[in-house]
């Protein structure tokens, strides 16, 4: 296999495991203190300070719905969207290489 067919590969499997989130909506889970299946703004807060040691105001912009909550597809895009710097609706060079520093580091994402 040619590089660049193990790059599209590993991107396949990176942007697979952002769609189905099990790192992310198990963060999530463990964030939710109302167990309703959502994280309110307190709740994201909280979760992000007691895990990465600072504030983050991406609340507002991945809640699209603006109902107060994000709801786990709201989660997963606005973590998705974070590693897609240029909005193109895929995580290519070297947004991809962001993505592997942050797995590598044994965390979904390091801030």
């Amino acid at each position: 296999m040619t590089i660049e067919l193990k790059k599209i590969a590993g991107i396949a499997a990176v942007l697979g495991a952002l769609t189905a989130a099990p790192a992310m909506a198990q963060d999530m889970t463990e964030w939710d203190g109302d167990g309703d299946g959502a994280l309110n703004e307190e709740e994201f807060q909280t979760g992000w300070d007691s895990a990465y040691g600072e504030n983050e105001t991406a609340f507002s912009t991945w809640d699209e719905d603006d109902d107060g909550a994000l709801s786990e597809d709201e989660y997963n895009a606005g973590v998705f969207s974070s590693y897609d710097d240029d909005d193109s609706g895929v995580i290519e060079e070297p947004e991809y290489g962001d993505v592997g520093d942050d797995m590598g580091d044994g965390g979904f994402w390091d801030v």
